[in-house]
């Protein structure tokens, strides 16, 4: 019985920590980053820098079938 719950844990464990989202570093130059910025400034219905570079890096994955 113990066993049966400590796999059903360990399953549930690896279920929640691939749901958890992960830390990704950008380094951009100075003029990516005015023109990010820039983008931002003009309105652009994504608010952070985040939710612009995920979307970016959604359509990109997207587009090459990853």
């Amino acid at each position: 019985m113990a066993e049966k719950k400590k796999r059903a844990t360990r399953i549930t464990s690896r279920v929640a920590a691939q749901e958890r989202p992960v830390a990704l570093t950008l380094k951009i130059d100075r003029t990516m980053y005015r023109r990010l910025v820039g983008l931002r400034a003009a309105g652009e219905k994504l608010r952070t820098h985040q939710d612009i570079l995920r979307q970016a890096l959604k359509e990109y994955l997207d587009r090459v079938g990853a």
